[in-house]
């Protein structure tokens, strides 16, 4: 079953001091983060900042229930960072970013299955919520709770893996089940 929420594009505000912040209080944490964000006995070497803190903003929201549109989730188990996920979701973003363009299509026609394959991902479920314009992974993970689509993927307990991708602000994230 592939899932896929509506494209969600943000504001474009000009906060580049609290990008510039963000991204440092994000790099100096990297050592905390790398130790905190993941559930016990899961490994999270080799990710980077952001795709910890992204791990960390939705695990956060999949432990509380909540209403997506007119449907009730009850809470759900934590992620984990896949990182054949991530590749596919960093791809797509920075497709995405050299063409100026926000879609779950890729430039070459691909979808989400194409992309999650060509890394060699034996999936049995996937989603992917993608958005643009925002500068932090608190407001972007916001914008995705606030939409029913992108929060249905966030909540759907079915999916235990994670893939995070983001070029300048195009965010990817992709949701998978292993085969």
């Amino acid at each position: 079953m592939v899932g896929q929420a509506p494209v969600l594009r943000g504001p474009l505000p000009h906060r580049r001091l609290r990008l510039a912040l963000t991204r440092g209080l994000l790099a100096a944490s990297a050592a905390l983060a790398l130790w905190a964000c993941a559930p016990a006995g899961q490994a999270t070497t080799g990710f980077d900042p952001v795709a910890l803190a992204m791990l960390d903003h939705v695990n956060a929201a999949r432990a509380q229930a909540r209403s997506c549109g007119d449907v009730r989730y009850p809470a759900a188990g934590p992620l984990r960072l896949n990182a054949r996920l991530s590749a596919a979701a960093q791809a797509h973003s920075d497709d995405m970013r050299r063409r100026g363009v926000l879609s779950h299509t890729g430039s070459d026609g691909s979808s989400v299955v194409e992309r999650v394959e060509r890394q060699g991902y034996d999936w049995s479920r996937l989603a992917e919520n993608v958005a643009w314009g925002y500068e932090d992974v608190g407001d972007v993970v916001a914008g995705w709770l606030d939409s029913p689509g992108h929060c249905r993927n966030i909540m759907d307990g079915r999916y235990t893996e994670l893939g995070v991708g983001l070029a300048g602000t195009y965010w990817t994230q992709v949701f998978g089940a292993p085969g």
